[in-house]
């Protein structure tokens, strides 16, 4: 989705008092907009006015605005700012995620980074502020969801193939019940058991749909066997298991469809990417 044109904001009002009418004059609006290009110590911080206080990017932070765009049409009309899973913050989101692409050089969730849709508090929006704001958070690891505060801009910081944010290779570790427990980042060149392939998306889920265990399984098959080079993924499914990490509960939410998919033997380590190897390049048959 494109990103959307600013449009008039307030609605020509016919001669008459306003009170009552939940209408704002051009005198009453705040026309508080946030800076693009700016950090934030924490992530979700909607502050605005006088209390909006960014850092510069090379400070410490946890967040950073790569995108401020503007609610248009009826989607700025509400009385109230859009709430999570209204087809206007759905609308929103999506704008982010695909402007995430030219800021950063390739789609956010391959890398260990969030994206956070931030909208005006409801005293702002009473105010007349319609913008929305884009922001990334870099994540400690897949399976510690935490903020990684950071001291520079994450401009570009997936253009390369090699760049330290780019999901890798890990040796996952199973408890009871074969539940997934731990993920410690592993060297590809070095012992390995598992390693990121890909991601699916589940954009035909309807949205507040659970997105079910079948469809991920297919899906994530169907980009580990893309990625090893085989058209047909029932040889994979002989070879190698998938280990599937769908959005958290509150991306999902926000809109994001991304599922990660990752291979993973059994067998004897790995100690080279699968990439495009082909059948002959994978584990043997279980």
């Amino acid at each position: 989705m494109g990103l959307r044109r600013v449009v008039a904001l307030l609605l020509a009002v016919a001669a008459g008092p306003l009170a009552g009418c939940g209408l704002l004059t051009r005198e009453a609006a705040s026309g508080f907009v946030p800076q693009a290009g700016v950090c934030h110590r924490a992530p979700g911080d909607n502050a605005s006015g006088k209390a909006y206080r960014p850092v510069d990017c090379t400070e410490r932070h946890e967040a950073e605005t790569f995108l401020v765009s503007r609610f248009a049409g009826a989607d700025a009309e509400s009385d109230a700012p859009p709430v999570t899973g209204s087809d206007a913050a759905l609308r929103a989101y999506s704008s982010c995620a695909t402007a995430t692409r030219e800021f950063l050089g390739d789609d956010w969730p391959v890398g260990r980074l969030s994206l956070r849709l931030v909208l005006p508090t409801t005293e702002g929006w009473a105010a007349a502020e319609r913008w929305y704001r884009c922001d990334l958070v870099e994540i400690v690891a897949l399976d510690l969801y935490e903020p990684s505060p950071r001291a520079n801009s994450l401009k570009g910081a997936l253009s390369s193939p090699s760049s330290p944010l780019r999901h890798g290779c890990y040796n996952a570790a199973f408890g009871r019940d074969d539940e997934l427990t731990a993920l410690p980042p592993a060297s590809c060149t070095g012992p390995h058991r598992t390693e990121f392939a890909g991601i699916w998306w589940a954009d035909d889920v309807p949205y507040g749909e659970e997105i079910r265990s079948d469809e991920t399984t297919d899906g994530c098959y169907g980009v580990i066997a893309r990625y090893v080079g085989l058209a047909d993924d029932e040889e994979v499914r002989r070879r190698l298991r998938s280990l599937i990490l769908p959005p958290t509960d509150e991306d999902l939410a926000a809109g994001d469809t991304s599922v990660l998919c990752l291979l993973h033997t059994d067998g004897k380590p790995l100690t080279r990417s699968l990439a495009g190897v082909g059948v002959r390049g994978l584990p043997p048959r279980r």
